[in-house]
């Protein structure tokens, strides 16, 4: 490969002195003889192109560079013949770019669509909003009845009533009036009176009326219902009896069996139900009037990495008493459901009396009593009886629908030391010492470490201290550690205390033997001191509650534990249970998370006795499955109340009125009950 010429740095100068003193032979002469210059330029001419003259430093390029000229005094140019020829220089590179087609004299469609987008933004925005007055709304509903304290309440609750009585005789009248229903339609055991279906009808009215009165007041809210125009359950039932009332005088006179029946069982649960609701708020009372200083299950909205967890705090019991008489969802679905069927019967009705010439009130009253959700009237009552009974024996109540809403949906719920392992599950094995200080000394210092820490195992050093005289010390600072320890200082002296991997981490020199793993190890500047064999046993109590919060749909245990020797997979040892579905949030976290003042702004859901694990669990629960008890409950009853309405009104279109007699509204009304007793009794069993 050919050598590059190396620059110049230096140009040939002539002095200027010499110039004028002319030589016999110039150095341009005696070069040219030896052929080691090119010859003189000759000035251009017209035709010829000037040649540019060079410039140093030359551009960069492939090829060879050639060096500068040298020039003397004259002006002569003196060059030097290049060894290799430049290479061509590279083609430079072209960057497509794309120009856009000039913008039509339309509209932008980049502006449509950024409207249709904010458009729907704002749609967003507004249903947002719209869900959250609803909730707000619901939040700040006002209870039925207002009462100033909890003893008030429960006085109210526990007034002598003839509820019962009456729900017995409605229950005697009820089986009459469905032995003559049976009678006038059908022959029974070779007993046909059916010829007088006539005086049976009457039979029926009469123990309809009989059961009015009987339901006086649940007749009587439904006039106060009507009056204020909110109509639920029970002014639908009002104007049921109503309609069924005059049709049935009209029904008797014409020969045909009346649906007095139908009214006489939705009566009959109407009043069960009210007795149902009475006893679970009196139970529940009874359960809150015994607590002096009860202790509340509280949510907190967004506690922990934006979910809703459940805490415990420190209860009020009048605030539980107001809460308690907050309408259900059962009352505020049927001020929407009950005014909506009313409209569309009446409608229907009034259409297929002009269309087919059927009685106007026999069509209104079959399609009334068939589109009646029979089984909403225990939707609630029955599960909240059934819960209320369990739960007074645990020493916990439950603030009505409020508490089921409160402590339902996803959310968390904290779990601490003494929920895993009471105090009295915890205890020592025994005590080694590697240390030259004093047991007194040590076990002062392992007492104030952890009572700093607010550690379960707090109750077991104390006791420590007062059966092995230990000393007393104030903490200077403090620190938890992620890796399972704590770490403090006291009169100068360094602690650390954790696990065996925690000295592990921290690098403390550990003698040999020392290899327990449930134990407790101290050391004082780095050293062992001492260590502590405990022992964790499992608490059959804990256990299974732990086990129902994990197998709860949407409940979320969190492990807000101070006992470094608690963790997921602590717990999957001693108690046999999967941590998957258990969360263990940083040690700072926990901390918080187990402190006093996580609870702000909470809203109280029940209230416990005593405020232990079990019960907190329990309450928790038992609020989740009642109120799915509750909607599931709702919804059948309103599927089949739409579906009796709609079949009725079928039948009405298509002339077959004949096929909508008593004896099947009634058969319906009884289908679509049974479901509802079946979950009752279901809920009541969990």
């Amino acid at each position: 490969m050919k050598e590059k010429p190396q620059k110049l740095e230096q140009q040939v100068h002539i002095e200027p002195a010499s110039a004028q003193v002319e030589p016999e032979y110039s150095l341009e002469d005696i070069m040219n003889e030896f052929g080691g210059w090119s010859k003189r330029e000759q000035p251009p001419t017209q035709e010829e192109t000037p040649v540019q003259p060079d410039v140093w430093p030359p551009e960069k390029s492939g090829g060879a560079q050639e060096p500068p000229a040298a020039q003397n005094s004259a002006g002569d140019t003196i060059r030097f013949t290049p060894i290799a020829q430049p290479e061509p220089e590279d083609p430079p590179v072209k960057i497509w770019s794309y120009k856009g087609e000039a913008a039509p004299n339309g509209p932008d469609p980049s502006d449509a669509a950024r409207r249709r987008k904010a458009a729907a933004q704002q749609r967003r925005l507004a249903r947002y909003q719209k869900r959250e007055q609803r909730r707000m709304r619901r939040r700040q509903e006002q209870p039925d009845v207002a009462y100033a304290s909890a003893e008030e309440a429960y006085a109210a609750y526990c007034r002598r009533s003839s509820i019962r009585l009456r729900l017995f005789l409605s229950v005697l009248l009820f089986a009459m009036s469905a032995a003559m229903l049976l009678l006038a339609s059908m022959r029974i055991g070779g007993v046909d009176l059916t010829a007088h279906a006539r005086a049976l009808s009457g039979g029926m009215l009469a123990a309809m009326l009989l059961g009015a009165c009987l339901c006086f007041d649940v007749l009587l809210a439904g006039v106060r219902q009507w009056i204020r125009l909110h109509v639920q359950s029970e002014g639908l039932l009002l104007l049921a009896l109503f309609v069924t009332a005059a049709d049935a005088c009209l029904a008797i006179v014409g020969g045909r069996v009346p649906f007095c029946t139908v009214v006489s069982l939705e009566m009959t649960v109407a009043l069960w139900g009210r007795l149902l609701l009475m006893d679970a708020k009196r139970r529940t009372m009874k359960a809150v009037c015994s607590m002096p200083s009860p202790v509340a299950a509280v949510r907190e909205e967004k506690a922990w990495h934006g979910r809703d967890c459940i805490f415990r705090a420190p209860g009020n019991r009048d605030a539980f008493a107001q809460k308690l008489e907050i309408p259900d969802a059962t009352r505020r679905v049927m001020r929407v459901y009950a005014p909506v069927l009313i409209g569309l019967t009446l409608a229907a009705s009034i259409l297929t009396t002009f269309q087919s010439g059927q009685t106007f009130l026999w069509v209104w009253s079959a399609m009334l009593l068939a589109g009646f959700p029979t089984g909403i009237l225990i939707a609630y009552a029955r599960p909240f009886a059934a819960l209320a009974k369990r739960l007074i024996r645990a020493g916990c109540a439950l603030a009505g629908w409020y508490g089921a809403r409160t402590m339902s949906g996803e959310c968390g719920v904290a779990v601490e030391d003494t929920d895993l392992f009471p105090t009295q599950n915890v205890t020592l094995n025994g005590m080694k010492i590697y240390s030259d200080r004093s047991a007194s000394q040590i076990i002062g210092y392992g007492a104030a470490v952890v009572a700093s820490a607010g550690s379960g195992l707090a109750p077991l050093f104390e006791e420590m201290m007062q059966s092995q005289n230990g000393r007393h010390y104030g903490v200077d600072t403090f620190r938890r550690y992620e890796g399972g320890g704590l770490g403090a200082e006291i009169r100068g002296d360094v602690i650390l205390m954790g696990s065996l991997a925690f000295m592990k981490l921290m690098k403390v020199r550990m003698p040999e033997g020392a290899r327990l793993k449930q134990a407790v190890y101290l050391s004082i500047n780095g050293d062992l001191a001492a260590v502590f064999a405990l022992t964790y046993a499992p608490n059959a109590a804990a256990r299974s509650s732990l086990l129902a919060a994990t197998r709860a749909k949407g409940l979320l245990p969190i492990l807000a534990t101070r006992d470094f020797m608690i963790t997921p997979q602590f717990v999957k040892h001693r108690y046999k249970i999967s941590p998957d579905r258990i969360e263990f949030p940083t040690v700072e976290e926990r901390a918080r998370l187990s402190s006093s003042e996580i609870v702000k702004d909470g809203r109280q859901g029940a209230l416990m006795v005593r405020g232990g694990f079990a019960g907190f669990i329990s309450v928790v629960v038992g609020a989740r499955s009642l109120r799915t008890a509750t909607v599931g409950g709702m919804v059948i009853s309103l599927f089949g109340g739409v579906f009796g309405a709609v079949m009725l009104l079928f039948l009405a279109f298509i002339g077959s009125m004949q096929a909508a007699s008593a004896l099947n509204v009634f058969l319906l009304a009884v289908l679509w009950l049974l479901p509802n007793l079946l979950i009752a009794s279901l809920s009541g069993r969990t």
